[in-house]
C-alpha cells in the first residue's frame, strides 16, 4: 500500500504536546493580559478560545467602530486639530492589529515554546508521504521523518519570523464591503475606516486555492496513494478544500483510516469524509492507538 498521513492537531495532543487552544488562552492571558481582554472584547469567548481561526471571521466590528467614534471630532470644533483628521482611522487599526499581527506573533512564540517529544508514540509508517496541518516539527523530531516527505501546508513555526497560514474559510465579496455605501457624503474619517475593516477580512481569509497552487507538485504526486491516514484532524470546514483536492487526486479506490477521540465523533466524521464521495465501505474509524 502506498499511505498518506493527514495530521491534525489531536496528533500533537495525543503525544501529549500542550497545543490546544485552551493551551494558548493560558499562554496570552500570562504573556499579555491587555491583549487577551481586548480579544475577549471583540469575539464571542467560548468560540475564540476553541476554534479561533474560524472565529476571525466574526470579530465584533460594532464594537470596534462605536469605541472609534470617540474620536471623530466635529469639524466645527473650537480646539479642531489636523491630527483629528486621523484618529478615528489609527483606532481602527489599532484594534485591527491586535489580530493581524500582535495575535499571530503571540501564536508563533507559543508554537515555538512547545515541548516535542524525542520518541514516538503512534505506529506510523515511516515509508510513507505526510501532509502536515501543524507548525510543530514533531513527525521530524520524534519520528525522524526527512523534511522532504513532509507537506507543512500551512508551513511550520521555526523561528519568530515564521509566516504561519492561520484565518478562516469565509470568502470576502461585495455585500460584506463596508466601503460598498462609501460615497460623496460619507465623513472621509468613516470611509478610510470602511476599507481597513474590508481590509481586515481579506487579510484573515484563508486562501485554500492559492495554498494549494503553490504546493502544486507536492499535491500531484500523490496519483499512487491507495490508503490514507488522518490522525487527529477535526476535517473542520476551513480546511476542507484540501479534503477535497486530495480525494481527487489519490486513488479512487484507496481506504480512508480515520482516527477519533470520542465515540461520539465517529458519525460527524464518517458523514463529512463520506461528503468527499468516499464509499462507506472504504472508510474505517479507529483510534490513534489502534492504528
Amino acid at each position: 500500500m502506498v499511505k498518506l498521513y493527514i495530521i491534525g492537531n489531536g496528533f500533537d495532543i495525543y503525544h501529549k504536546i500542550k497545543s490546544r487552544y485552551s493551551d494558548f488562552m493560558d499562554y496570552v492571558k500570562k504573556q499579555d493580559n491587555d491583549m487577551f481582554e481586548m480579544l475577549e472584547k471583540y469575539f464571542n469567548t467560548d468560540e475564540l478560545w476553541s476554534d479561533f481561526e474560524e472565529t476571525l471571521a466574526y470579530i465584533d466590528t460594532d464594537t470596534i467602530t462605536d469605541d472609534a467614534s470617540d474620536f471623530l471630532v466635529s469639524y466645527g470644533a473650537g480646539d479642531w486639530s489636523d491630527a483629528y483628521h486621523h484618529d478615528y482611522q489609527h483606532e481602527i487599526e489599532q484594534a485591527l492589529d491586535l489580530v493581524t499581527v500582535k495575535f499571530r506573533t503571540h501564536f508563533t512564540n507559543w508554537i515555538l515554546q512547545l515541548e516535542i517529544p524525542n520518541s514516538p508514540q503512534a505506529n506510523i509508517d515511516l515509508n510513507s508521504t505526510f501532509i502536515n496541518f501543524n507548525y510543530t516539527s514533531t513527525l521530524e523530531r520524534a519520528y525522524r521523518i526527512p523534511y522532504k516527505k513532509i507537506l507543512y501546508i500551512h508551513n511550520k513555526a521555526v523561528d519568530g519570523n515564521s509566516v504561519l497560514i492561520l484565518g478562516h474559510c469565509r470568502e470576502f465579496n461585495d455585500e460584506d464591503s463596508f466601503a460598498k455605501n462609501n460615497d460623496e457624503e460619507t465623513d472621509p474619517r468613516i470611509a478610510q475606516g470602511n476599507v481597513l475593516l474590508d481590509d481586515y477580512f481579506k487579510e484573515t481569509y484563508k486562501d485554500t486555492e492559492t495554498i494549494i497552487k503553490e504546493n502544486s507538485a507536492f499535491i500531484e504526486s500523490l496519483s499512487k496513494i491507495n490508503e490514507v491516514f488522518v490522525l487527529g484532524h477535526s476535517i473542520s470546514p476551513v480546511d476542507i478544500k484540501y479534503f477535497q483536492i486530495i480525494k481527487g487526486k489519490i486513488q479512487k479506490n484507496a481506504v480512508w483510516n480515520i482516527s477519533y477521540h470520542q465515540e461520539t465523533e465517529k458519525k460527524e466524521k464518517i458523514r463529512k469524509v463520506s461528503g468527499l464521495g468516499v464509499e462507506l465501505s472504504k472508510i474505517f474509524m479507529k483510534t490513534i492507538n489502534e492504528i
